[in-house]
């Protein structure tokens, strides 16, 4: 997991560039740069839960997601966190207000992450409008995001609903095993209700884009960051 000096700076610069951090005036973004910390988190490995102290996150690599638990157990993602995602942005807002129960952010691979207070953002979001509108057009991307991943889960294409069912079962693999997603073809096929010959013939198609390859016990994700980028969409 560990990236060069020169090639992680030049991770964090391709991070922030992509994220909302880019719209800051300079002045800010340089400040809350200077007062995060590198976090660097194995594949699978948690770290964020509700009820941990407000902070936010900068994915600098890796693949992340962020996902809620309900009262039985089960877990439904949300948001597949790419780098250049700021994560945790709603805390800034309202600190005292309780992050959704079952809430958690977990590393798919192996990643790295700026932890950046959100306290520190809030900070400079008082002291500073433009930082305070920055925030707010993060926030309204959130919803719009939030209300497309819906639409998706309801009306989402075949292609779509196997990707989402084939990355929910292999996120569930222990620490360190492969990303397989455990399933046969018959199964999928009940799962994302179509025929299976339709699974099958979608299946291959990713086969042959080198995202999946069968193996022994199911189907190992071999691209998970390019498997997720049509599903990456969601609210955090």
């Amino acid at each position: 997991m560990t990236i060069a000096a020169r090639d992680y700076e030049r991770a964090v610069a391709a991070a922030v560039s992509k994220s909302y951090l880019a719209r800051f005036p300079a002045a800010a973004r340089d400040a809350l740069l200077s007062r995060s910390t590198r976090i660097e988190v194995p594949a699978r490995g948690v770290f964020f839960r509700s009820g941990e102290a407000p902070r936010t996150a900068l994915l600098i690599s890796g693949l992340g997601r962020i996902a809620v638990v309900n009262e039985s157990g089960d877990d439904l993602t949300v948001l597949w966190a790419h780098a250049g995602e700021w994560i945790g942005a709603a805390t800034v807002v309202d600190p005292a207000r309780p992050v959704f129960v079952g809430f958690f952010a977990q590393a798919v691979t192996d990643l790295v992450y700026l932890d950046i207070p959100a306290s520190v953002v809030a900070e400079l979001a008082h002291a500073d409008a433009k930082v305070a509108w920055v925030v707010a057009q993060f926030l309204a991307s959130r919803l719009d995001q939030a209300i497309a991943e819906i639409v998706g889960y309801a009306q989402g294409d075949l292609r779509s609903r196997i990707v989402r069912r084939l990355l929910e079962l292999a996120v569930h693999q222990p620490v360190g095993a492969p990303l397989v997603a455990s399933i046969t073809q018959e199964e999928l096929a009940k799962a994302v209700g179509a025929a299976r010959p339709s699974v099958a013939r979608v299946l291959a198609v990713l086969k042959r884009e080198g995202l999946i390859r069968s193996v022994r016990g199911g189907l190992l994700i071999t691209q998970p960051d390019q498997l997720t980028v049509p599903a990456r969409t969601g609210a955090a």
